[in-house]
């Protein structure tokens, strides 16, 4: 791997363009590999997938501490995640519920659309999962019907509200049963054995894919592990549409006006990418916050680095995009390049990578998030 054009870029549109050749320091994060492992290829290609959540609960928790509400106030993600919600209501009861204690546990994930989502549950080697899922007898599951390997704590699909507990990560706030299987280092939680389909019936993993692999260049690219993360289709987020909610309070002329300007905003975006990942990651000088990009060709990896802080720009100021300074390198690897874009909090924001990373999130969830939009060069914006 080696960084084939580095540009550093700023909101302010102060440019500077440098080339860098040679070796760089990329370490594989086996944790965010383990999740891409077990997902299907077709996230990065599925509108009714959604996206995909990663909190590394190994790396957000100091070494030696215990996890707790306060350990986990830095999570700008994870609402998807049912085990979770579970630890972030008690983590001091969440074993005796779950059956595994918080620190059991390496990471935790998020996949699918609502009420059809899986939640990932992350462990060190393929034996914990394994155990862990054998275990799971003695909190009332039992076989599935005729499925192997599947076990459930009640009728599959159903919700029984006297069963509630926001504390059991099995129960949740809605009683709702859950359907569990083990896939390597991993269980996989769902409402019904249906919902894996996505997962079991794949022919092939996110892992595997030429757009994964791109992605995960981009992220890995001189990073000590992935804090947090986001696994964005471009189906998902690449294509967006005019929110009509700013057009409130306006009158006629000034709504046309802002009709203008914002279908004009809405036509800049990036290059077409097969993948995007946001994370939070663990480098030398502290976390960042990245965004990494997937493209067979190097050409549009370089032009999407070069539009980022033009792009950033334009986020919607309904989601209080905080103030960051964008950098972005072009991070070559077989087959193709990644675009990585550094999102950086000012010291005027205050707010540290959190507030950078609730912008994009809110922008990602009402689909209005220019720094991912797919579209023409922005107005101003050289190509180098």
């Amino acid at each position: 791997m080696n960084i084939r054009h580095i540009v550093m870029l700023s909101v302010s549109a102060l440019v500077a363009a440098t080339s860098v050749a040679g070796g760089a320091f990329a370490a594989e994060d086996h944790d965010l590999r383990a999740l891409l492992a077990v997902l299907p290829a077709s996230a990065f290609t599925s509108a009714d997938q959604g996206y995909v959540e990663y909190l590394n609960l190994s790396r957000l928790v100091l070494e030696g501490t215990e996890v707790s509400s306060g350990s986990l106030q830095g999570i700008a993600l994870g609402g998807n995640i049912r085990p979770l919600l579970a630890i972030s209501a008690d983590p001091a009861e969440f074993r005796d519920r779950a059956g595994v204690g918080p620190e059991d546990l390496t990471w935790l994930g998020g996949f699918g659309q609502a009420p059809r989502e899986i939640s990932l549950w992350g462990f060190a080697d393929a034996q914990a999962a394994l155990k862990a899922f054998e275990d799971l007898s003695a909190l009332g599951f039992a076989r599935a019907g005729f499925v192997p390997g599947v076990v459930a704590n009640g009728e599959q699909g159903a919700m029984d509200f006297s069963r509630v507990d926001p504390k059991d990560p099995w129960l949740g706030p809605m009683g709702r049963t859950s359907t569990v299987t083990a896939r390597d280092s991993v269980l996989l939680q769902a409402g019904t054995s249906a919902d894996f389909a996505p997962v079991l019936g794949a022919t092939a993993t996110a892992l595997d894919s030429d757009a994964g692999q791109l992605a995960l260049a981009g992220v890995e690219h001189e990073t000590d592990g992935v804090l947090q993360a986001l696994i964005l289709s471009p189906v998902t987020v690449g294509a967006q549409a005019i929110n009509p909610a700013f057009l409130i309070g306006k009158s006629p002329e000034e709504a046309r006006a802002a009709f203008e300007v914002e279908a004009a905003n809405l036509a800049a975006g990036l290059p077409l990418y097969s993948a995007a990942i946001l994370a939070e990651v663990a480098t030398v000088q502290g976390p960042q916050v990245v965004i990494s990009l997937a493209y067979p060709h190097c050409d549009d990896a370089t032009a999407a680095v070069s539009r980022a802080p033009a792009l950033w720009d334009l986020m919607n100021p309904s989601y209080m995009p905080a103030p960051a300074v964008i950098s972005g390198e072009v991070v070559e690897v077989d087959p193709g390049c990644a675009a990585r874009i550094t999102l950086t909090p000012t010291a005027e924001g205050g707010a540290g990578n959190l507030a950078v990373l609730r912008s994009v999130v809110t922008g990602i969830q009402f689909r209005d998030v220019a720094i991912l939009r797919i579209g023409a060069e922005p107005a101003g914006v050289s190509p180098e």
